[in-house]
């Protein structure tokens, strides 16, 4: 086999290796986004929460301080 055929397939192996890494880089950027939409979903459901925990709490204390 002569150089060029042998540089040939090297060529054509880094090129297949390449794409394989794009399409990798392309799946974990789409996993990271999941992950961000999923954190965001996550902050809004605590803040809800929160915000419930702190109007029960200034309830009870306006409920109490009426006895």
């Amino acid at each position: 086999m002569n150089i060029i055929e042998k540089l040939n397939m090297k060529i054509d192996k880094l090129i297949h290796e390449f794409e394989l890494a794009k399409k990798e880089n392309e799946n974990l950027r789409q996993d990271l986004d999941d992950l961000k939409n999923k954190n965001d979903e996550l902050e809004r459901n605590n803040q809800d929460m929160l915000l419930r925990i702190d109007s029960t709490v200034t309830f009870l204390q306006a409920k109490n301080s009426g006895k």
